[in-house]
């Protein structure tokens, strides 16, 4: 595979000690951690509906009654259940005539900012305010259920809500019941919308500029919204601003988990899912707890906003992807950020190091394949060529790819008289294999001492072509390759360099790199390998979208407190992660996937089983379904990002979660169903997550295998592997 065993032993040799590398994962991992578990389920506070009625007559509103007996007087009940958006019909001369022994009406002056007006309140005469409240309650309302029609009608004067478990949302602001309902669901709704364009546009932004570059400008973009959208004067404008931050959310977590996925060595990538999860989780609890203590939409939007302001921090912290840029034909960059790494570990790594891995890999191939050849009839090693020229750029389309393997097997048998003839044979070639080794190695030697005049060389044209413009090229070209140099510029943090670090580099990414690896959309549909692994995953990631956000946003359907139930949803992820972690390790991915996506999904749909009246069972099983949604989710992270390709990692990605994304459209409607009956969404969720762990066993495994690079390596991973296959230990192998 091109540059992967090199670019796993640079990170290996990088991190070998020191804590730097530590510190720069776990900062990856909460970035795309705890600023989206805010972003996307703050939400659930903010716009919470708590229980409300219609607002009594004026008449009534300062009298001073219990709010229970108001209520009791003016809205209808069904079944013991008080109407929300419904109360009973009064004529209010009546009603005043009615309560004229007991209220009296006066002017207040009311000053709203510049502007002093009058207001009519109704309040009880003195003298009947010494009464004993019970009888005063009583004569109050016989008088006025004396005049109540039993007609009902919309609220005309508001609406009252309950101040139980929360003081203020935008729900309450905005008096969005009733006939508004809809608007805190389209508000999610259109938060997906958002992201779903998000994904493709930061997905195309970080395979052609950078994971750097993408991620900064993030969170220089995301950061001011979730601040102005708590000083928003209308809810049109929280709105606006809230949908212009779904559009950061999804890229917001993938690029910062895919950095820390390409820069860590092999054995530490099952981390990044694990952890990145295990953060999300602990955000939620945050949440949660914060949501508690302050009970208020605007004091919980800035506390979870203000802080992140630290982000911008990141410019000087976080590197570009070195497999980015091995992938666009940038050795010398990616072998710096690798010496960087390990300098801020503790570790000295030689400049040139990455050559030297990938001459000792190449030097390791090709002698294995010149001692495996085999003997054939005559006595001559069959297969051997020579070693192959270089191409200046190598061509890896799968049409020009090797699609057979040479069959070595049919060996003729050889005569025993012939034994030690053969044998001089084989001496006689395999002393021309050294021969030819060491006449290559003087070439390497001439040269080295050729690079000083092509240095000189090269030095007079890279002046030249800084001061002068090739007209002959194409304005589009010249577009581009002036706005990657203008990204390169700005968000690339460069130490300074001259010219002969420049010439330098130029010559090391000329002679070993195989060209801009450049990989767009499109290749998804040519390589038909990937093309089938792209929508298997698809499916996936719908089905555990779906689910997973489901079973969160349905929390305040399950009849109990909707803190502590967020809280225990929050809690019970921690641990899945750790589960995830030790069976993704021992079992593989594919497998352990299947498994926690069906478990997950029969014990949602077990909720039909259990009657309305125990909440807590529902609860329960809702919280087990989750505790797998999660590890399911960790799982899949882990194994997108080791099945798709580098140079197509992120706008395949960011083109799965799109789709995806129209799948999440459908989650604040499936939660609506609970009005008609609250196991309904809970069965929905477990169906799909069912379907979801089925389809999982078409995927290849992706434990121990080397990570894919190029377009290359991504069609010929998992071609051949079989669905029932079980994970191959790495004991077995040896």
């Amino acid at each position: 595979m091109t540059w992967t065993k090199e670019l796993d032993e640079a990170a290996v040799l990088a991190t070998r000690s020191g804590y730097w590398h530590v510190v720069l994962f776990y900062l990856l991992c909460g970035l795309a951690a705890i600023p989206t578990s805010f972003l996307v389920f703050a939400q659930v506070f903010t716009n919470a509906t708590p229980e409300h009625w219609c607002a009594p007559p004026k008449v009534l509103e300062n009298l001073g009654l219990p709010d229970d007996i108001i209520r009791s007087l003016t809205i209808p009940r069904q079944n013991g259940v008080y109407e929300s958006c419904r109360a009973y019909d009064f004529d209010s001369k009546e009603l005043r005539n009615a309560l004229k022994d007991y209220v009296e009406e006066s002017t207040v002056a009311v000053k709203e900012d510049t502007v002093v007006r009058s207001l009519k309140i109704y309040q009880l005469i003195p003298s009947i305010s010494n009464l004993s409240s019970k009888n005063l309650i009583g004569n109050i309302s016989e008088a006025v259920l004396s005049v109540r029609r039993n007609t009902t009608s919309p609220c005309q004067n508001g609406w009252r809500f309950s101040r139980e478990q929360y003081r203020r949302t935008h729900v309450t602001e905005f008096s969005l019941v009733c006939d508004l309902e809809w608007l805190p669901r389209m508000s999610n709704t259109l938060f997906w919308v958002g992201s779903i364009f998000g994904n493709l546009f930061f997905g195309w932004i970080s395979d052609r500029y950078g994971r750097r570059t993408t991620i900064l400008l993030m969170i220089f973009l995301e950061v001011p919204l979730p601040i102005a959208a708590a000083f928003a004067t209308s809810y049109w404008t929280y709105v606006g601003l809230f949908i212009v931050g779904g559009l950061f959310f999804p890229a917001l977590y993938q690029q910062p988990f895919i950095l820390a996925l390409e820069l860590m060595p092999p054995g530490q990538r099952n981390n990044s899912g694990i952890v990145v999860g295990m953060l999300f989780a602990t955000g939620m609890c945050i949440l949660a707890l914060l949501a508690y203590a302050v009970k208020d939409s605007y004091h919980l939007a800035l506390l979870t906003s203000l802080p992140f302001i630290l982000l911008y921090g990141f410019y000087w912290i976080i590197p570009e992807s070195p497999r980015w840029f091995v992938g666009r034909g940038r050795i010398a960059d990616a072998e710096k950020v690798y010496r960087n790494l390990a300098r801020k570990n503790g570790i000295n790594l030689p400049k040139g190091f990455l050559l030297e891995i990938h001459k000792t890999i190449k030097e390791e191939e090709n002698t294995q394949e010149e001692l495996e050849v085999l003997p054939n009839m005559n006595g001559h090693i069959s297969g051997y060529t020579g070693l192959p020229e270089k191409d200046e750029i190598t061509d890896r389309r799968i049409s020009n790819m090797l699609t057979f393997k040479p069959d070595l097997t049919n060996i003729s048998e050889i005569d025993n008289s012939s034994k030690e003839s053969l044998e001089n044979i084989k001496a006689l070639e395999v002393a021309e294999i050294v021969n030819r080794k060491s006449k290559m190695k003087r070439d390497d030697e001439d040269i080295k001492d050729q690079n000083i005049t092509e240095l000189t060389n090269l030095d007079s044209q890279y002046h030249q072509k800084s001061i002068q413009t090739d007209n002959s090229k194409h304005s589009g070209n010249t577009l581009r390759r002036k706005s990657i140099q203008f990204i390169n510029k700005l968000f690339i943090h460069e130490e300074g360099e001259d010219d002969d670090d420049i010439i330098e580099k130029k010559i090391m990414d000329d002679q070993n790199s195989e060209g801009d690896c450049k990989a767009s959309l499109l290749d998804i549909f040519r390589y038909p390998n990937i093309r089938k692994k792209f929508f298997i995953l698809t499916f996936d990631w719908i089905a555990l979208g779906v689910v997973y956000n489901s079973l969160t946003y349905n929390t305040p359907n399950l009849g109990v407190n909707d803190y502590l139930a967020f809280f225990i949803g929050g809690a019970v992820e921690i641990p899945s992660y750790f589960l995830a972690w030790r069976c993704m390790e021992r079992y593989g991915r594919r497998w352990v996937l299947c498994s926690f996506t069906c478990i997950g999904g029969i014990a949602c749909i077990s909720c039909i089983l259990v009657p309305e009246s125990w909440p807590w069972i529902t609860v329960a099983l809702s919280m087990f379904g989750r505790l797998f949604a999660a590890s399911s989710f960790a799982v899949f992270y882990v194994l997108i990002g080791e099945i798709l390709p580098t140079v197509l990692r992120a706008q395949a990605m960011g083109a799965s979660s799109f789709i995806s994304g129209l799948g999440l459209l459908a989650v604040p409607y499936i939660v609506h169903l609970a009005v008609y009956s609250r196991a309904l969404p809970l069965a929905i969720m477990g169906v799909l997550s069912v379907m979801g762990g089925i389809t999982a066993l078409f995927l290849p495994e992706t434990l121990n295998q080397p990570l894919p690079q190029t377009l290359g390596d991504g069609e010929m991973f998992g071609r051949d592997f079989k669905i029932l296959s079980c994970v191959q230990r790495q004991s077995d192998k040896m």
